[in-house]
């Protein structure tokens, strides 16, 4: 007979098909409940999804429960955390999802748990690089389910203890109104399966998606015990199963197998909008502000303003949960997340531009600080009130940052002022440095070439030939002709799976102009025009269509090894996706692409082809060649970095970014990619993002890994410009890639990785100040 460790819980997603404040009324109810039975003894123990948020959720309308809620988690009744929300591992960075697990286990540890499993039962699959996140936190054991296909039950994941929960973590089969006899038959086939997998002691959740504990819960185990032969079922926790398990088989890499589970590949793709805000708000917060803060107030006496900047973090790693991340929510809950984002981006500036106040000099000379772990040359883009001998962009009217960022003075409308936008042309700032900008930090070379079909520098050149776009990687000598291509195609799925459309045929997009213009960079604007129906069902795409103009401006800057392509256009059609291609000389076998800390280096088939496998089997949820990537992809020599593109595809000889994924419906019954449906059928208007789009990226040509991380930098902007009368300095020097850069108990501290995460502590604040 098999010993069953069964474990109550609840699977909670704070916003999804209903939004945050709905479920959380019904969290109210639900942990009420909870509560009760813990207090009274009808359950022995319950599992809170490890995750604080929920907690601290319920708390802020039951905020007297606190007491007994402490009582509970020290009688090991109730089990806690370590995550604050229970979020994705390939959508976020690898420093928002420390500083999830980070504030998690504070929490947790106010309330009094200290002993932590990695609970991370419905991320759709986990990044290579998690292993090494739980070590730094001293996180030994881990729960998980999606992406481990045929894997058994008890794994050692880079020494890390993991259990893979084989039949997922929902069991809802003892909520149903059938009698014991009949549950005790649906149970049994749950049982055989995880069976199958496990050695002489399973682990069965009890629970699911904001289900409540079920009442009369231990009567009826009791009952099933006096029907099974082959299994006893104890009331226990995840760490009772942990306890009693020791062997288990060494797993390595990422887990991304969907032939066991869904893995839902869709949402790399789904609401890009949101995408695109993650990425430029983890980087504004994480690399710019909370980076500026430190050093500052560390070395230039500026005010340290750390608590208001992990306030922020919390804000942002809300928005981490899954089910906000992927976008596979209600329209009503995307609003709230892009609220979100934007009191983080308000808190993220208001730091940096105070602390400039703190620091600046008018007087001064003009200065930058390059927050990059690389040293910088290249385009520094700033705004000041100053008549300065650079090159102008532009003028607006506007209030200085020394008028609204000093807490003595209010501006008012006499105070409005010429507020000009300046580009410099940099050279040789030393990592993690203020330098003052004289003339040797200025580059007087002029490396640009127009005319009006083409741009280049030293570097790399683009041009137009045939109606064609031709770059040439003038390093290595290579030239890749019809370089670009610009694909349609229908898309009946919904926010989980791109659902293809039997015979569907793509629609390619044909340059109809194209112009150069210089201005320390050099642009080639190209527009394409692409006849895109104005829907597709489920059994054709529409006769109608819509011509879509879609602007490229291709922008390469004066010493820049990578072009900048930025893309804009008007979109009026619903259900299709739109992508970029790039195409290269060989057939796409393999990809490197940024993972949380490293790099994931992937295989694949060229010539798979999704649409020789519709319809999907009841079940089963069809392979793509789609991945995911953190900010960049790479294969035979060719660099993409992109700012919220998190989803590439391999086509042959074709590498696609993903730009716009239109779909209107939470989950698709009849989406031809995924037999069984995912979620709610709940229609999503906005998902179809209609209207204007933008998207982001660039290319380079180059292998080097370490030169690919240095050019991401470099277009993300790692540059902070002022007016100071503080030296030359250089702040930290770095000793592996720096992640983060932060302040903690007075001290300066660098988060690096170099095969693993570490916390360097470069000295400490007071000794510096006095």
């Amino acid at each position: 007979m098999k010993e069953v460790v069964a474990y109550l819980h609840t699977h909670w997603d704070r916003e999804w098909y209903r939004t945050f404040e709905e479920f959380r009324l019904r969290l109210i109810e639900v942990f009420d409940l909870v509560l009760e039975y813990l207090e009274k003894g009808i359950i022995p123990c319950f599992y809170f999804d490890g995750q604080t948020a929920a907690l601290l959720d319920y708390l802020e309308i039951r905020p007297e429960k606190s007491v007994i809620i402490k009582s509970l988690i020290k009688q090991k009744k109730l089990f806690i955390g370590p995550f604050y929300c229970s979020s994705d591992s390939f959508l976020v960075s690898g420093e928002c999802l420390y500083r999830n697990l980070q504030i998690g286990i504070d929490i947790s540890k106010e309330f009094g748990e200290n002993d932590f499993i990695a609970y991370i039962a419905d991320s759709f699959g986990h990044s290579k690089d998690l292993p090494v996140l739980l070590k730094s936190l001293k996180l030994y054991k881990s729960c998980l389910w999606r992406g481990l296909g045929n894997l058994p039950a008890d794994l050692c994941w880079n020494s890390i203890r993991v259990t893979n929960l084989i039949q997922g973590y929902f069991q809802d089969y003892l909520h149903s109104n059938l009698s014991v006899n009949q549950k005790a038959v649906n149970l049994k086939k749950y049982l055989d399966k995880i069976s199958e997998k496990s050695g002489d002691i399973l682990l069965l959740p009890i629970g699911g998606d904001h289900l409540s504990v079920i009442k009369n819960i231990s009567e009826t185990i009791n009952k099933l015990n006096n029907i099974y032969e082959d299994y006893k079922l104890i009331l226990a926790s995840p760490f009772d199963y942990f306890n009693k398990t020791i062997k288990r088989k060494n797993a390595e890499g990422e887990f991304l197998d969907n032939t066991k589970t869904f893995i839902l590949k869709g949402v790399y793709s789904t609401r890009p909008y949101i995408k695109r805000k993650n990425a430029d708000i983890q980087w504004l917060l994480t690399r710019i502000a909370e980076p500026f803060n430190a050093v500052c107030s560390t070395y230039l006496n500026a005010k340290n303003r750390q608590n208001e900047i992990n306030y922020a973090y919390k804000l942002l790693v809300k928005n981490h949960a899954h089910d906000s991340i992927y976008g596979c929510c209600l329209d009503e809950v995307s609003d709230e997340i892009m609220l979100r984002y934007q009191n983080v981006s308000s808190i993220a500036n208001d730091v940096i531009k105070y602390t400039i106040h703190d620091i600046e000099d008018n007087d001064g000379n003009l200065a930058v600080i390059n927050l990059s772990g690389y040293k910088y040359s290249g385009k520094i883009v700033f705004e000041s009130e100053k008549e300065l001998n650079l090159a102008k962009i532009s003028t607006r009217k506007g209030f200085t940052d020394k008028k609204i960022y000093n807490i003595n003075d209010i501006p008012i409308t006499e105070d409005i002022t010429n507020i000009h936008t300046y580009l410099m042309d940099v050279k040789d700032l030393e990592p993690f440095s203020l330098t003052n900008i004289t003339d040797k930090y200025i580059c007087h070379d002029n490396f640009l070439k127009i005319k009006e079909n083409s741009i280049e520098n030293e570097n790399i050149k683009v041009e137009i030939q045939d109606n064609k776009i031709i770059v040439t990687d003038k390093i290595k000598k290579e030239t890749y002709k019809d370089f670009i291509t610009i694909q349609d195609r229908a898309d009946i799925g919904d926010s989980y799976n791109f659902g293809p459309l039997d015979n569907d045929k793509a629609v390619n997009g044909i340059i109809k102009s194209f112009k150069t213009k210089k201005n320390i960079k050099a642009v080639l604007n190209v527009i394409y025009e692409i006849k895109i129906p104005v829907t597709s069902t489920i059994k054709k795409r529409a006769s109608k269509f819509y011509k879509c103009k879609i602007n490229l401006d291709f922008i390469l800057y004066n010493q820049s090894k990578m072009v900048e392509v930025k893309v804009y256009w008007i979109n009026k059609s619903k259900n299709h996706i739109l992508q970029i291609g790039f195409n290269l000389k060989d057939k796409i076998t393999s990809t490197v692409s940024e993972d949380l800390f490293s790099h994931a280096e992937r295989i694949f088939v060229p010539e798979y082809d999704i649409y020789k496998k519709i319809p999907a089997p009841k079940g089963i949820e069809l392979k793509t060649n789609t991945a995911p990537m953190q900010r960049f992809v790479n294969t035979q020599n060719l660099t993409l970095i992109t700012k919220g593109i998190n989803e590439y595809e391999v086509n042959k000889k074709t590498l696609y970014l993903t730009l716009l994924r239109a779909t209107g419906m939470i989950s698709n019954p009849k989406n031809p990619s995924r037999g069984t449906p995912a979620g709610p059928p709940f229609k999503t208007p906005k998902m179809q993002c209609l209207g204007e789009n933008i998207s982001n990226f660039a290319f380079a040509f180059t292998d080097n890994i370490d030169l690919i991380y240095k050019l991401t930098e470099e277009f993300y902007n790692p540059c902070i410009c002022l007016f100071t009368k503080n030296k030359d300095r250089v702040f930290i020097k770095p000793q592996g890639r720096v992640y983060s850069i932060f302040t903690e108990n007075s001290k300066l501290v660098s988060r690096i990785f170099d095969g693993e995460l570490k916390n360097i502590v470069i000295s400490d604040t007071k000794d510096l100040k006095a």
